[in-house]
């Protein structure tokens, strides 16, 4: 009789205790439930941005980018795939907001925000470069830089400055934009030039006055002394021009 009660007894205590160990794992097993569509919805928003922003990093010929995602806060459950929109497709690049929709099981929207970084070798003044001096080799070099936030263009090739004049004083360090110099004049006002004239697979050369100063490309007013007639020609080289008869 006192085995039996005991038995009971026993029994009783380990219902107890395995009642009490259901009823805490349930509670966890529904935020597991809970956390898994914020999760989904993370990863889902995480490949589209990489998608997004690798494909216009290579537009500009660049694979070093970085993306950070801010937390998203708890969304609901989405059965649908969640329709991804962002705030620049063109440029996604600086911060970002990217539009989340879903329609089922049913509609909601929400807002997702990140911050993009892409990379490029710029070209920078390697040591400071007077006001209208001619721009050497010698003082550029190329510097990784983040072009989110620069409103104005830049050089990716010190090439391209070669042989080019500073518009103003630029500090070492300074990522050169196309503002800041200018091609060297080539032709002054009033200077006497060499015109080159072509008359299809015939060429003339004969002497002239610039009416006006121009670097190279330039088109310019130049006076004709042979004929004396006020003439169109575009700047070719130092006090050279060319024009079309």
């Amino acid at each position: 009789m006192f085995s039996n009660l005991k038995r009971k007894c026993r029994f009783r205590a380990e219902k107890a205790v395995f009642t009490l160990l259901l009823s805490a794992l349930l509670p966890v097993s529904g935020l597991c439930a809970d956390a898994k569509p914020g999760s989904d919805a993370k990863q889902a928003v995480e490949q589209y941005l990489e998608h997004q922003v690798k494909r216009y990093a290579a537009s500009i010929g660049s694979q070093d980018y970085h993306i950070r995602l801010k937390p998203l806060r708890d969304l609901p459950e989405c059965d649908a795939a969640l329709q991804k929109t962002l705030s620049d497709p063109e440029e996604p690049i600086g911060r970002l907001t990217i539009t989340l929709e879903c329609h089922q099981p049913q509609y909601w929207k929400a807002r997702a925000r990140a911050e993009v970084e892409v990379f490029l070798p710029l070209v920078v003044a390697k040591q400071t470069i007077s006001r209208h001096q001619l721009i050497s080799h010698d003082a550029l070099s190329l510097k990784r830089s983040n072009i989110a936030y620069l409103r104005r263009n830049y050089f990716t090739s010190p090439d391209d400055l070669i042989g080019q004049t500073s518009r103003r004083k630029i500090i070492a360090g300074k990522i050169i934009s196309p503002k800041m110099v200018e091609s060297p004049q080539l032709v002054q006002r009033n200077e006497e030039v060499i015109i080159e004239a072509t008359f299809g697979a015939m060429t003339a050369r004969m002497k002239g006055i610039a009416l006006e100063s121009g670097a190279k490309g330039n088109t310019i007013r130049v006076r004709n002394l042979s004929s004396n007639k006020e003439i169109f020609a575009t700047v070719t080289g130092k006090q050279r021009v060319r024009t079309t008869f």
